[in-house]
């Protein structure tokens, strides 16, 4: 009784104790207690040691600085996190593009080597680095203020790490001790390699604790980096990668079309390009390139950026998925495939436009079945409907200087129209699908009246040879031209909707390309360099570097003959 009395007495004391100290409602001996305020006060310094002024005071800094006015002390540092900033009363300049910029940078970099330049002003320069906006870097002044503030952080950073308290140390100088790359001409190559290997772990970091934005140009040469890496490689290696450049667009889509430009150009040189579904369905979704079927009508103006060949063979993979759907899912639902898809697939080379007509019923379908709801989707923007025959779809192909015309159902017959003599208008949104339009051919005006009776397919494949129309040879896929020349030829015309150069075509001498040519073509693209190493002692080649990859300029420099090497992150010019 006595030990049970003393434990109650010592128990109340200390409950007393804890209660005077402000712990009662806690538990003693929590390590909570003590770690979370710990945790609250890590996470106060981490948010001082990025912390960034008002951007209302920051950018009255840098408009200050851009109209050539003094600074006071204070806006000297403020000035740091804005100097990317367009100056809107000022036409949009920038502070990094003006005179006075390389003087503010040799002042903070003198105060960086005597320990005083404010840690907080360093990262606002760092900001500004991340954030400033590729488009704006056209011309000298401007590309050469970022150059300029790179070089400054690169030259500058030893000394800021060694700043450092050993003890608290800010997260986005912990990220910069293990990622200096960031900081170097070549900011993206470790992160385009880990990319595709599927490793994105350090740059989510530094995207995080470094704050770069979704727009940034980092995310505009990473992507673009990897995709040249990717497209680099033998055709087996480019399209083991494709799935992954994939998921890199989609997660980073501010330069997509660049990217998606790079690849379909490069898959088309691959041998045979036999289709893709994967980066046919990611390309022709809605939202991004849309049906390649849609660029004769002005609405999927993005398939403009590639060649004209490897459009069609976009279109050709698209013309080849509508068929088989057609049959498969359409056709199929009234049994009246009658062998018509393997039939027609003996032209599918040939094939050069299509389009789906649906009826009212299949459009009904679309709430219930998933397939056909899939294949409307796909085909919005390019499908027509028939509004007499609910139960009926039809299905239009352009073969040559044809236009041929399949039902979904028995007994409509398939009709051969010329192209240019057509008895209806091929982009119309509705038909009635009788005699009217679609089925004229019944009684008139049509080259060919295909009825699917016994023996139909012997029969028609001799009707259309008289025609012309004469089945696949067999070899290799290719949909549009079969010659290196013709490629080139055809890169050179279609280098893309806005060539700055006029670089249209493949034009060398006999000892390289033409010099002239090409030093208007790399003039255009600010930052890009001719690195000439023919005449060195030691021999070379010629050598165009780009540290911000532009898709523009390496199909420019693609027209010229220019091949892109993985070592170097380079186009050179291979001698003969």
């Amino acid at each position: 009784m006595l030990a049970t009395s003393a434990l109650q007495r010592l128990s109340l004391d200390l409950a007393t104790s804890m209660a005077s100290m402000g712990l009662y409602s806690g538990e003693f001996g929590k390590p909570e207690l003590i770690e979370k305020p710990t945790r609250e006060a890590e996470q106060l310094f981490q948010g001082f040691a990025k912390a960034k002024p008002s951007k209302e005071d920051a950018y009255a800094a840098a408009r200050t600085f851009v109209r050539g006015q003094p600074l006071d002390p204070w806006q000297r540092d403020l000035v740091a996190s804005a100097v990317a900033e367009p100056i809107r009363e000022q036409a949009g300049a920038l502070a990094l593009a003006s005179r006075q910029f390389p003087a503010l940078l040799a002042s903070y970099e003198a105060e960086a080597k005597r320990g005083e330049l404010w840690r907080l002003t360093w990262h606002g320069l760092l900001y500004s680095y991340f954030h400033f906006d590729l488009d704006r870097g056209r011309d000298d002044s401007t590309h050469a203020g970022w150059e300029a503030l790179r070089a400054f952080l690169e030259r500058t950073w030893p000394l800021i790490d060694r700043q450092a308290d050993k003890d608290l140390i800010p997260e986005w100088i912990c990220v910069l001790r293990q990622e200096t790359e960031v900081l170097t001409l070549r900011p993206v190559e470790k992160y385009s390699r880990a990319y595709l290997r599927g490793e994105t772990e350090a740059t989510d970091r530094l995207a995080t604790d470094l704050g770069i934005p979704p727009s940034s140009w980092f995310w505009h040469s990473l992507v673009l980096g990897a995709v040249h890496r990717a497209a680099a490689e033998v055709d087996a290696e480019f399209r083991r990668h494709i799935p992954q450049l994939i998921k890199l667009i989609q997660n980073r889509p501010g330069f997509r079309d660049e990217a998606v430009e790079v690849i379909l150009i490069r898959y088309h040189a691959c041998d045979g390009a036999p289709p893709d579904e994967m980066l046919r369905d990611f390309v022709c979704q809605p939202n991004i390139w849309k049906n390649p079927k849609l660029k004769a009508a002005g609405i999927a103006t993005a398939w403009n950026r590639v060649p004209d060949p490897v459009w069609r063979m976009a279109l050709g993979w698209v013309n080849e998925r509508n068929l088989k759907d057609f049959f498969d899912i359409l056709a199929a639902r009234n049994n009246a495939d009658e062998g018509r898809l393997a039939f027609w697939s003996k032209y599918m080379k040939q094939i050069s436009w299509t389009r789906l007509v649906f009826g009212a019923d299949t459009m009904a379908l679309k709430r219930t079945n998933t397939g056909v709801r899939e294949l409307i989707a796909r085909e919005e923007g390019a499908y027509a409907q028939l509004t007499s025959k609910p139960e009926v779809d039809a299905f239009m192909m352009q073969l040559g200087p044809y236009l041929i015309i399949e039902f979904s159902k028995k007994p409509n017959a398939c009709y051969v129209y010329q192209a240019d003599q057509l008895p209806f208008e091929p982009y119309s949104r509705h038909y009635e699908g009788g005699s009217s339009d679609l089925g004229a051919g019944y009684r008139d005006g049509c080259a060919l009246r295909i009825v699917h009776r016994d023996g139909w397919a012997s029969r028609a494949e001799q009707e259309l040879r008289q025609l012309g129309i004469i089945p696949d040879a067999a070899g290799p896929r290719r949909v549009a031209a079969d010659s290196a020349s013709d490629m080139t030829a055809s890169t050179g015309r279609m280098a893309g909707v806005g060539n700055r150069s006029g670089a249209n075509a493949t034009n060398s001498t006999a000892g390289g390309p033409d010099m002239a040519r090409l030093k208007a073509v790399v003039d255009q693209f600010r930052g890009a360099s001719i690195n000439d190493r023919r005449k060195s002692s030691n021999g070379g080649r010629l050598w165009i570097e780009d540290p911000l990859q532009r898709a523009q300029l390496a199909t420019e420099l693609k027209a010229l003959g220019f091949k892109w090497a993985n070592s170097r992150e380079a186009w050179y010019y291979p001698e003969t």
